[in-house]
């Protein structure tokens, strides 16, 4: 039961009167109420894309989060997980306590995924968006022509031959 839940129960369990024992009662439900109200929310940690896939299997699969943790450490590459997780990353992940803790936490209260870095290549007063011939073709910014790029090396290869430049967009 989350703080919502509990708050609509407390409300759907008053009493209905304008007597004196309705009255205490109501009032204590409200105090109850109140302090509910105060509870703190736990906050959902910010992790990365490949680490959410994890925390998704574990979940799916009901198993603990710490002896995922320990299998993969214990185990490496021959851990008993899915083999389309990038397993050789969830190693480094894991070496930090913290990144273990935010990953346990992912598992009982849910998380939300890092926003991951793109690229696009800025020519003149506009952005790339493709080769065409020789030429490459070039739109004003705003446009979801643009073609944006997840790798910063690509973008860079790209601006290299036609002569721009390389920006970072956060998208979110």
């Amino acid at each position: 039961m989350n703080k919502q839940e509990a708050i609509k129960k407390l409300e759907s369990i008053k009493t209905i009167g304008n007597d004196a024992r309705a009255a205490c009662y109501n009032e204590g439900i409200n105090a109850g109420i109140t302090i509910i109200k105060q509870l703190d929310e736990p906050q959902k940690p910010v992790i990365q894309q490949f680490v959410a896939d994890l925390v998704d299997w574990t979940n799916k699969m009901q198993c603990s989060p710490s002896d995922v943790i320990r299998d993969l450490h214990d185990n490496g590459d021959l851990a008993n997980l899915p083999r389309d997780l990038e397993l050789d990353k969830l190693s480094e992940y894991f070496e930090k306590a913290y990144c273990r803790y935010d990953f346990e936490k992912a598992c009982f209260v849910g998380y939300e995924v890092e926003k991951e870095p793109m690229y696009r290549v800025k020519l003149g007063e506009g952005y790339f968006v493709e080769y065409q011939g020789r030429g490459a073709l070039i739109i004003p910014d705003g446009n979801k022509e643009i073609k944006m790029f997840d790798s910063k090396s690509d973008a860079e290869r790209t601006a290299q031959t036609i002569g721009g430049t390389v920006e970072e967009v956060v998208e979110g």
